[in-house]
């Protein structure tokens, strides 16, 4: 686009603005949309000839949007990345990935482990992961330069996990989980030396950079080892969504989850009150990707895991490098559920891990989930289920 075209779109746009009555602040962020906002894919392909890895936060695990949006970024004919690192598969797993993106039919099958053993132990069952892994796959079949999909979460391996105790000691081992997944990436990478080109599928708590506590002190964050000791290689960035706000700590005796919220009293929010929304809706709820780094968007103060407890002042900056919008909040979609992992051998298996998982709690666990048995709770979940929307926030 010309300087001559974007100034006046961008005073077409303040116009708009002021005649419904649009405040000058949210005219801020219009004008950084306008003067800095990029096609989400150029930009991310544009990022890569900078930094060898971008680290994607997608706000939630089951977000249907940034996954579509991972499949075009791969599919692009100027595509660079070689390596897609994947949070949520232990590396014990990867013989199952590299199977099924080597096998010259697609077989699905050859997945099951990667989605049948996952932290939480009832199975990952979010389809944009098998369609990510499909897509990879179709892209290698077809073009001389391969993918390469790397799990890099620590592992878990519930053959040896036979009471709730084991399972306790297991969330404790993952204190050192960002640590892990920094240093199996890097490995991978070779500590950027060689040139290769990646990005990190991961969320919210990972792919924070740079956020420090009340004493000023980092939160030694998956992105945060990146940008500490590598500090020109990482781009972080956050794929807009509902936010995680945290109140404050629940006075619960729930038992440990692997994403520690059940500690916490929380909501999901828009940020700033609805003025990023409002701001982005002004520009036509056009997709787009911009730098946080000295705009009002960066300068926005901080909501996210860490909120408890951070150092005054800290802002949006000190967690990512950019933001990239896809679509509207009240657009948005969780994946749809997979059915393919739920064989009969996995049924009883899962059976045996619920047992475990809330021993003495297992009629709370029935009740919240409508169900008055566990075979009734395991044929609930082991059909398909199609993509739903988003209704984290309604009327905010």
């Amino acid at each position: 686009m010309s300087k001559a075209v974007l100034k006046i779109t961008s005073m077409i746009v303040l116009l708009f603005a002021y005649s419904h009555g649009v405040s000058q602040k949210v005219e801020d962020y219009v004008q950084v949309i306008k003067t800095q906002g990029e096609n989400p894919l150029k930009f991310a392909q544009r990022k890569l000839d900078t930094y060898d890895l971008l680290i994607f936060d997608d706000a939630l695990h089951n977000a249907l949007e940034p996954f579509e949006y991972y499949e075009k970024l791969l599919g692009m004919d100027e595509n660079k990345i070689e390596y897609v690192f994947i949070e949520v598969f232990g590396i014990n797993q990867q013989r199952h990935i590299d199977a099924y993106l080597q096998s010259a039919e697609k077989d699905k099958s050859l997945l099951l482990k990667v989605f049948q053993d996952d932290f939480s132990g009832h199975g990952w069952r979010y389809e944009t992961y098998l369609d990510l892994l499909s897509t990879v796959w179709d892209l290698n079949h077809s073009k001389s330069k391969k993918i390469k999909v790397k799990a890099v979460d620590q592992p878990i391996y519930w053959e040896g996990i036979h009471t709730r105790e084991d399972y306790d000691a297991f969330l404790k081992s993952l204190v050192a989980r960002d640590y892990f997944m920094y240093k199996t990436i890097i490995d991978y990478m070779g500590e950027f030396a060689e040139g290769k080109k990646g990005i990190f599928l991961t969320n919210t708590r990972h792919a924070y950079k740079q956020v420090r506590d009340k004493r000023g002190k980092l939160y030694w964050n998956c992105g945060t080892f990146f940008k500490q000791w590598y500090p020109n290689k990482t781009y972080s960035l956050r794929i807009h969504n509902a936010t995680l706000s945290i109140m404050k700590k629940a006075k619960s005796n729930a038992n440990a989850t692997s994403d520690g919220l059940a500690k916490y009293t929380y909501e999901w929010v828009k940020m700033e009150n609805g003025i990023w929304d409002e701001a982005l809706s002004l520009n036509g709820n056009i997709p787009v990707a911009f730098s946080l780094q000295d705009n009002v968007f960066g300068q926005a103060g901080y909501i996210g895991n860490h909120m408890l407890n951070v150092e005054a002042g800290l802002a949006m900056y000190d967690a990512y490098d950019a933001l990239v919008f896809l679509k509207p909040l009240d657009e948005l979609h969780f994946s749809g559920k997979v059915d393919f992992i739920y064989t009969n051998s996995f049924k009883t298996e899962l059976g045996r891990r619920i047992k475990i998982l809330h021993e003495e709690k297992i009629d709370e666990f029935l009740s919240q989930n409508n169900v008055s048995s566990i075979p009734e709770y395991i044929e609930s979940i082991s059909s398909y289920q199609k993509p739903t929307k988003n209704e984290l926030i309604r009327s905010r």
